[in-house]
């Protein structure tokens, strides 16, 4: 092959690149799948769409970012930004779970404020909520169960380029189902597993009971204790405030009421 041939020259480029284009398909893919697995349910109510709420929250989450990162900047340290970045994945990673303890008993006590003539859909609206729990947890065994078939086959047995190539596309599935995991966490605490579908309400209950949860795991963030511990109790109180004036919203602009379902 001559010194000036493209291939030659491209060659460096496929290095570096290739593993990159692999990361962002397997990435891709993953969010893919997660989002038509935890997609709203066709046959469930349409849950209720509000501009100026979404704007909202968006602004919300965007000022306790800014606020965090500037608490960390100005009074932590570098322990502090890494414990930070830390606190996030484990929100993500945590909310899930919390939700699985904490959505039943909201759910329950809900469901028996009602008037007896709505209970029963509302129970049968629980299908929805039900069937993403166990796709969620499909998604969380699936990592697990593909390691231990990666471990029993054992593609190192094989050898020359087959057992590399097998060995390579193990380690791309591995990756791939923690990615699909991850963004199946992502979507669960963004919709709660689609409770609206049992009552549009649901999601703001339960958010305001999370965040006060979450505080209570979190613990302390950085910087002084006064402004250390206005951010634990504020944050917590500013997303329940969004979330008891989302409630008030539904009753006020779209007659859902709360008790009625």
């Amino acid at each position: 092959m001559s010194p000036d041939s493209p291939l030659l020259l491209l060659t460096p480029l496929l290095v570096i690149f290739s593993p990159l284009l692999v990361l962002y398909t397997l990435l891709r893919t993953a969010r893919l799948v997660a989002v038509r697995i935890f997609h709203d349910d066709p046959i469930a109510p349409v849950p209720v769409r509000d501009g100026t709420l979404d704007r909202v929250k968006l602004f919300r989450m965007w000022v306790a970012i800014g606020v965090s990162v500037a608490v960390a900047a100005v009074f932590g340290t570098a322990w502090d930004a890494a414990e930070l970045v830390s606190d996030g994945w484990t929100t993500l990673l945590v909310t899930p779970w919390l939700l699985i303890a904490t959505a039943p008993v909201v759910i329950t006590l809900l469901i028996l404020c009602a008037p007896r003539h709505r209970r029963r859909a509302m129970r049968t609206a629980l299908r929805v909520p039900l069937r993403k729990l166990a796709c969620f947890i499909g998604t969380l065994v699936f990592a697990p169960a593909l390691i231990t078939v990666m471990v029993l086959t054992n593609p190192s047995r094989v050898g020359g380029s087959l057992g590399t190539w097998l060995g390579l596309a193990c380690v791309a599935a591995g990756a791939w189902s923690v990615f699909l995991f991850l963004f199946s966490s992502a979507a669960v605490a963004r919709t709660g597993f689609g409770v609206a579908a049992v009552h549009p309400a649901l999601p703001a209950l339960l958010t305001s009971v999370l965040v006060w949860e979450l505080a209570a795991i979190g613990g302390l963030p950085a910087g002084p204790p006064p402004i250390a511990y206005t951010m634990l109790i504020g944050g917590p109180a500013v997303v329940s405030a969004i979330a008891w004036w989302e409630i008030h919203r539904l009753r006020t602009r779209y007659g859902v009421l709360l008790r009625c379902g």
